[in-house]
């Protein structure tokens, strides 16, 4: 009987987590992505890459809806920190994801020349970019960690957190 009822338990909680996600990342609306936006479009340094990667925006494998084809990335320099926005874009520019970015240069610049950097997106799973930031090209390594629940202790081998890396590079935006 206990049996039967940690098995039911265990499959209830199974459903309701596949569900959760499975579900679309939340996107914007129409006006905090066009505010998101405008604030990316003042910021001095901008960048625009493509994107074949729905995983990284914590969409369901096998979704066929919307997927990101391009991101923008925009930021200042506060000393050796960077602030900043980010946002996602489907095939028809319509906004996907929209967060803030921090980060920082991990080496004091030597002129004009690319500079090592650390950029942390606050997505619903935070995106870390480490690589190298220069006027004309961004570019490195990203890492998407995505923390473990307290719930899945319970089945062995479901306790280790799934990371999701790659490597990016973005240049300049055409706006």
């Amino acid at each position: 009987m206990n049996r039967l009822v940690l098995s039911l338990s265990l499959l209830s909680f199974t459903c309701v987590a596949s569900q959760a996600l499975a579900r679309p990342a939340s996107q914007p609306d129409t006006q905090q992505a066009q505010a998101v936006l405008d604030r990316l479009a003042r910021e001095p340094l901008r960048y625009e890459g493509g994107s074949a990667f729905p995983l990284g925006f914590r969409q369901a494998p096998g979704y066929a809806g919307r997927q990101p084809t391009r991101v923008l990335i925009g930021y200042h320099l506060e000393g050796a920190t960077l602030r900043g926005e980010f946002i996602a874009l489907d095939a028809d520019n319509r906004p996907l994801q929209a967060a803030p970015l921090s980060g920082k240069l991990t080496q004091a610049p030597q002129g004009p020349g690319p500079v090592s950097c650390q950029i942390d997106i606050a997505l619903p799973t935070p995106l870390r970019l480490e690589g190298q930031c220069a006027p004309n090209l961004i570019s490195g390594a990203y890492a998407e960690h995505v923390p473990a629940s307290p719930l899945l202790f319970l089945i062995p081998g479901l306790a280790e957190t799934g990371a999701t890396t790659g490597q990016y590079m973005m240049k300049p935006w055409r706006g």
